[in-house]
């Protein structure tokens, strides 16, 4: 084993951090293998039926109590409700499991493509900063990486692993929504006359739902926030009031989707809520194939917020009007068939058993190759870092 140690010690770790790089991932790096290391350290990745090159798993946290007042309402029943022992915004044991199973399901489908050996480099966790997000990622962590036998002490079967995340106003790849200019194309946007038509068709709905709740409800984004508020309280079992049952749970649900399609309105609105993300996982592609070399990254993960899910889904081109479930997750696959390098994108909204789903791209199908993928989405890729406006 010891010897297998010192191989993976081998792998060095180049970073090249610049100031407009909002996450320090690596531009230019030599934690690579040469063909010997590898062999020895991914035994079954030499399997010629394998065409897996890299992967990427974005995904929500899981169930969680309500967040704060700004899910809440004024006539709100349960607004001074504690949720002892969990806490406002926290993770319950649902959702605990919900993620864990994230991790073990990750684990089966790439056992063979992460070998058994964990070590820092082979993977990159990112998190959002928020607690949910961040237990939830070290859930999912525990399930991909269990403790090897010399690995547990104490009896603790759980083996720690590193993950980081950003201040929150500093954080474009996975909230680029908080971006100054993002708030302020926003406003645009929902005080444009396109918009404001759609709103009018729901007057009388709105108009219900403040008066019973105490809101000012003039927007989709002002339901979608209640729709979290009255989900997590149905889930934590608590009774909702009468006047809910002529809106509750269909039409809130449906107008609060309407907010995703608001959020990426324009090009630019686009480009900050997902174009980041998408940009970084399509250079993640470019340097592994002009580097040519067996490198140590192979998977990243990021923990974040089901808005997050539907908003790369609309830019992908296969979002189906939904709200994504506690620890639903996008995996996209960097694959090299027949010389040809492309992805394979799967959706788990955990809905059925039959595990994740293979999307197809439109115009584009089950396996869409890079530079297809890349002409699909480049009107969603920001030029550069200064779009955010930090």
């Amino acid at each position: 084993m010891y010897g297998v140690l010192r191989l993976i010690c081998t792998c060095a770790l180049v970073t090249l951090v610049r100031s407009t790089v909002h996450y320090p991932y690596i531009k230019s790096r030599s934690d690579r293998f040469n063909d010997n290391d590898y062999k020895v350290v991914f035994p079954h990745k030499e399997d010629e039926q394998s065409t897996l090159v890299h992967v990427h798993v974005l995904f929500r946290h899981g169930n969680r109590t309500a967040d704060s007042e700004a899910e809440l309402y004024p006539n709100d029943p349960y607004l001074n409700y504690t949720y002892f022992p969990y806490g406002l915004g926290q993770l319950t044991n649902a959702g605990k499991r919900r993620e864990y199973a994230i991790g073990t399901a990750l684990r089966e489908r790439y056992d063979d493509f992460l070998g058994s050996y964990y070590y820092p480099e082979i993977v990159e966790a990112i998190s959002t900063d928020y607690n949910r997000t961040k237990m939830s990622l070290q859930l999912v962590l525990a399930g991909l990486f269990p403790p090897r036998r010399d690995d547990i002490f104490n009896g603790l079967v759980w083996q720690p692993v590193p993950f980081n995340y950003l201040p929150r106003p500093e954080d474009t790849l996975l909230l680029g929504v908080l971006c100054p200019n993002y708030l302020e194309l926003y406003e645009d946007h929902y005080n444009s006359n396109k918009v404001k038509r759609e709103l009018r068709k729901h007057r009388e709905t709105f108009n219900y739902i403040a008066k019973h709740s105490g809101l000012n409800v003039t927007r989709y984004q002002d339901i979608y926030q209640l729709f979290f508020g009255l989900s997590t309280e149905s889930e934590y079992g608590l009774r909702l009031p009468g006047w809910l049952n002529t809106v509750w749970p269909e039409t809130i649900i449906d107008l609060a989707i309407q907010e995703y399609y608001v959020s990426m309105g324009t090009s630019n609105l686009r480009k900050m809520a997902a174009g980041y993300l998408l940009k970084k996982i399509l250079d993640d592609a470019r340097r592994i194939i002009e580097n040519r070399v067996k490198l140590c990254r192979k998977i990243h993960l990021y923990s974040a917020h089901e808005n997050n899910v539907a908003q790369l889904l609309i830019a992908l081109g296969i979002f189906e009007p939904h709200i994504p479930n506690y620890g639903a997750y996008l995996i996209l696959e960097l694959h090299r068939q027949n010389g040809k390098y492309g992805y394979k994108i799967f959706y788990e909204n955990w809905t059925d058993r039959r595990g994740p789903k293979l999307m197809k791209l439109p115009k584009c199908g089950e396996f869409c190759p890079l530079d297809k993928l890349m002409s699909l989405i480049d009107e969603h890729l920001p030029l550069n870092d200064n779009l955010c406006g930090n």
